[in-house]
Parts: C-alpha cells; structure tokens; sequence
C-alpha cells in the first residue's frame, strides 16, 4: 500500500471522509495514531503494586505479568478524577489515559499520595508511542505481525514480543493490549521509541491490505466512541460524577480494602443508590445538541447531555448524558432545550436508549 504518512504530532481528524473511515472500522480496520494526544504514565520500583492498590479504585495487587483492567482514581468524596487503562509488564505498571490533560491530572494526585514508598513515576508520553486497531479484520492483521495468537486475549491483557521494524532497524519490543475504543474489536499497539513509530505504522498498512485496511481520524474515533456509549473524561465523567452514575462497576473491586473514595463508593452501592444514570438519547431533529444541553419533562430540568454526533451509522442524532432514576428506561420521551449561544433553537424530542446504541437501535451503514 502507498504511504499514507500520520502527520507527524498534529491529530487528524479524517484522513479521507468520515463515511469511508466509519465503514473500515466497522466492515475490515482501521488505524489511528494516537500518540499525540494519550497520556502514557510508567509506575516502576518494588512497591509499585500495592501503592497503586491503594489509592486506586480497581484491583492492583493481584494482577500478574500480562493482565490489566480498567481504572479510577477518585476524590475523597467518590468523584471521578481520572480515569485509565492499567497494564502489569514484567517490571512496571503503565497507566493510558484519554487526553493529555487527563494525565496531568493523574500525575499530580499519584505524586501528591507518594510518601513513603519504593516507587518512581515516570511521564513516558513523548518518549513512546501508540497506535490502535480497531475492526472485525483486526485480530488477523495484528496475528500477522507478532506472529503469534491473540484472539483469546482478554480486554486490558497485553502480550510483548519483538518484531523487526525495518530491514535497517533492529528488532523491537512491541506491547499489544486488548482495548474497547469503538465498540468494535481493538487492540492498541505501543512501541517504546516513538521514532520508530512510521515504521510500524507502515507495516499495519502493508500487512493490512488484503483486509482493506485503512487510516482513521480522530474526529471518525471520536463518533464511533459515542455510538459505542463509552464514556469519556471531560465529558461523561469529571469530579461531579460517582463512578455508579456511570454503570463503571467493571472500573472497582468492591471486595478490596480501602482506596480513596471507597467509603462513599460502597455506601452507594449497598446502602443507597444513584439519582442520575448516564443513558443514551435518539434525537427526533437534525439539529446539533452540545455538552451542557438541558433535558426536561415539561417544565422540569431531569438532566443534561454531555456528548453528540449526527451519526452516520445509525442516520440520525445521538447523545449521551445524565437523566434521573425515574426518566432511565428504554423508551422515555423527554425533551432538550439547546441554542447555539446567540440564538435559541428550542426544545427537541428524544427517547431515552440504553448503551450502547447498537444494542437496541438499527444501523443505517451496513457493516
């Protein structure tokens, strides 16, 4: 295949349309460089484990060589601070965050609670580098350049093995983690020097060919997220929301002693129960909606939305964002009010989906 370059440090937001990106991902694969704008954290020293058991929502201590799960550090009051996809290596644990931004804030509150501890936190952002690969094609494209399975492999379980990047560059360790970015089959592929980071890029393109591979934009990764209902930080999730408002059990270890914010998590979940729940929106109208937009029943405001695409999957508007208990089933009408800063759009109609969409909904683009 040509060389369709990854632009350097600049994101792409379609590298030919957002049909065409779309289809790949759901029909063969597609790539997306998303060294740029992930934060990469590398938690190293032989209290690396239970130092992050501790302050961490979700298991730690008891991973091995090879496992990984999903994340949270919280406030003390339970609210959502960041939140990543932790992988176990051999000698260090590496957190992978949404934004760069997330993973500043990750850095400071993991800096702030290191005391004591045999523990170095180190920002590998700009030293590594990562790629995602996302499909049904994708699982033979990956086989193909480690050259050893990985069908079986669970999400946020990583494999390493070495792979020969280019005739002139010796062999290099390559981390394959299992990861849900689109709804789709996905695995994010990371290299430990960003230099050699065309190459494999380069190699996903030839090696993917006969599979119809393609590269994918951010703007394409990012309408794909909403239609999968994953919820993102900045959006669905910042320090006003508990992790249960937005069905992120799989994020915590309930069974596990105390973390920060543990005391409120676990008083919601066995004693109480949340006032709001993030749900999915079918919009009637073609108009946008945007983050902040309020959801009513008559006069009364009942939520807000947080993220929207005018999906071309599904052929129509979607939305996620926050409603109360009693408006959270399949199929509750509300409204949205909406205006574009200068002038006032007016109420539209949606129905309350559960995520993710494709689980209820019809899709508009064949697969």
């Amino acid at each position: 295949m040509d060389i369709i370059p990854m632009n350097g440090s600049q994101p792409v937001p379609y590298y030919t349309t957002a049909i065409d990106e779309l289809s790949a991902i759901r029909s063969a694969v597609g790539i997306t460089d998303l060294s740029s704008h992930r934060g990469r954290l590398r938690i190293t020293g032989p209290d690396r484990a239970s130092y992050l058991h501790r302050i961490l929502s979700n298991e730690v201590e008891e991973l091995n060589t090879g496992d990984g799960n999903y994340n949270l550090i919280l406030t003390n009051r339970g609210k959502i601070i960041a939140d990543m996809k932790l992988t176990v290596s051999k000698d260090e644990i590496d957190l992978s965050t949404i934004s760069l931004e997330a993973k500043d804030l990750l850095y400071s509150q993991l800096d702030k609670y290191l005391i004591a501890d045999d523990v170095t936190i180190t920002d590998i952002t700009r030293t590594t580098g990562m790629i995602s690969v996302n499909g049904p094609q994708a699982t033979p494209v990956i086989e193909s350049i480690l050259a050893c399975p990985v069908v079986s492999l669970r999400e946020y379980h990583n494999i390493v093995r070495q792979i020969h990047i280019s005739p002139s560059i010796a062999q290099e360790w390559v981390m394959c983690v299992r990861a849900n970015e689109t709804g789709q089959v996905g695995y994010n592929l990371f290299v430990e020097k960003a230099d050699v980071l065309p190459q494999l890029w380069q190699i996903l393109l030839d090696k993917g060919q006969k599979h119809q591979i393609q590269p994918v934009g951010l703007s394409a990764l990012e309408v794909l997220r909403i239609e999968a209902g994953i919820p993102k930080l900045g959006a669905e999730l910042d320090e006003s929301i508990i992790p249960l408002e937005a069905e992120l059990d799989h994020g915590i270890n309930f069974e596990k002693g105390c973390y920060i914010g543990q005391e409120i998590v676990a008083r919601m979940k066995y004693r109480g129960h949340p006032n709001r729940l993030l749900r999915g929106f079918e919009v009637e109208s073609d108009l946008p909606l945007k983050y902040g937009d309020r959801i009513f029943d008559q006069q009364k405001e009942i939520g807000r939305i947080t993220s929207s695409t005018k999906s071309i999957s599904f052929g129509k508007t979607l939305a996620m964002g926050y409603i109360r208990m009693a408006y959270t089933d399949q199929g509750t009408t509300v409204e949205v009010e909406t205006d574009t800063g200068q002038l006032k759009l007016g109420r539209q109609t949606a129905r309350v989906v559960l995520l993710p969409f494709e689980a209820t909904l019809p899709l508009a683009l064949p697969h």
